[in-house]
């Protein structure tokens, strides 16, 4: 699971029961997914908490001050479970329209989503507003299955007043991996760590991908490329041979790595801009952003991102892009990215993420989504991830290479 999943699988609580309950009353009302009579458009998303539940009705809230016509209404489990169980509920009588994806989930969807080249060019969307490694994350098979409401490059946070008070320069835009390791053993002391590690290959991914490698080829799974290995070979010896991080327990969520990090028991911690707000109002210290450390110091980006798709069954699919061009529209995704903190997948709406945070911050966002790469994955993705997670320890305390841990990998998946 990425981090992403694991986090929302910690949030579950009261709102899956509202969601479930939701959920029954929509089958029971016999409201529409979405078809030529009219009536709402039924979006079937991820509903871990009462959170997601406010984030998708701010994009429904806001996209009706864009198309007054707007009618569309919640349902689905939670985040974990959304994955399996989108697949039942489309083959199940009174299928809803709207589907959300993420990119890296986009492949694993692709037999669920409508291709949706017909429908930007009836309604000529221009797709060149936004974020080209998200369309390229959300394509498959050289169709566009979903466009993306955020585009979120994974960062480098630091603790700022760490590296003052050990005499370090804070980064900049560009960091190199050098300096990288120069700060963070200069920050390692006994058996405080300088860098937080979360399990799975989600941020060796991210660490890999800012270097140049690639873990899927051609649409296929390709772990055992030498670029690839030696890039996570360098990750796995930020612990067991620079020691200035500690190995991450297989069965470790990515909360344990995010609370060493805001609390002090680390000074840096590679992760995602969406968790910007929750580390600022978390840490008692000053919140540092930069990239993610290259060879080059250069600022090239991994994003994440998620969007809005329709389903192949769905009955007024112009109805559903519709809606899908108001919940995207600038003035809406500006609106979730101060209110939700977004990163925006519109270039033109991104200003707005810097409402609230540092000026490095969101210079770092900019500077990497101006050479970003979405995560491209396969069908067998979530095997890989959990598969990292159980084998990738052994990497970090240098029991198996990352050779040995990718060839397994790419041997058990069978691609």
């Amino acid at each position: 699971m990425t981090p992403r999943t694991k986090r929302a699988a910690v949030r579950a609580g009261t709102a899956i029961l509202l969601a479930g309950a939701l959920t029954a009353l929509a089958g029971c009302a016999g409201g529409g997914g979405g078809n030529a009579s009219g009536g709402p458009i039924t979006m079937y998303t991820w509903v871990s908490s009462q959170s997601d539940r406010d984030q998708w009705q701010g994009f429904i809230d806001l996209g009706k001050k864009v198309d007054p016509k707007l009618d569309v209404t919640i349902e689905g489990p939670s985040f974990n479970d959304y994955w399996t169980k989108v697949k039942t509920r489309l083959s199940g009588s009174n299928p809803p329209c709207l589907l959300t994806t993420q990119a890296a989930r986009a492949q694993e969807l692709s037999g669920l989503l409508m291709p949706l080249t017909d429908l930007i060019k009836k309604y000529k969307l221009d797709t060149s507003k936004f974020d080209a490694s998200m369309l390229k994350g959300m394509t498959v098979d050289g169709s566009i299955r979903a466009i993306p409401y955020d585009a979120e490059p994974i960062v480098l946070y630091y603790n700022a007043d760490a590296f003052q008070k050990a005499g370090l320069a804070l980064p900049s835009a560009t960091y190199t991996r050098e300096q990288f390791l120069s700060d963070a053993k200069k920050l390692t002391t006994g058996d405080h760590k300088a860098l937080a590690i979360e399990p799975g290959f989600f941020i060796p991914n991210a660490w890999a991908i800012a270097d140049g490698a690639e873990a899927v080829k051609g649409g296929k799974l390709d772990l055992t490329n030498s670029k690839l290995v030696d890039s996570v070979q360098s990750y796995f010896d930020l612990v067991s041979k620079e020691g200035i991080a500690k190995a991450p327990e297989a069965a470790d969520g990515s909360d344990v790595g995010q609370s060493a990090f805001t609390s002090g028991a680390s000074d840096m911690l590679i992760e995602g801009p969406w968790m910007y707000g929750t580390f600022a109002a978390a840490a008692k210290f000053k919140l540092g952003v930069t990239i993610v450390p290259t060879e080059s110091g250069d600022a090239k980006g991994m994003t994440a991102g998620s969007g809005f798709g329709i389903a192949k069954n769905c009955k007024d699919p112009d109805s559903a892009f519709k809606a899908i061009m108001a919940m995207t529209d600038t003035s809406v995704l500006k609106g979730q990215a101060e209110k939700r903190g977004i990163v925006p997948s519109r270039p033109d709406a991104q200003s707005a993420w810097a409402e609230g945070k540092s000026a490095e911050a969101y210079t770092a966002v900019q500077a990497l989504l101006k050479d970003a790469k979405a995560q491209l994955t396969t069908p067998t993705w979530n095997q890989v991830e959990t598969l990292f997670t159980q084998y990738g320890v052994e990497g970090y305390r240098g029991d198996k290479t990352a050779k040995d841990v990718l060839t397994t990998i790419q041997n058990s998946v069978g691609q």
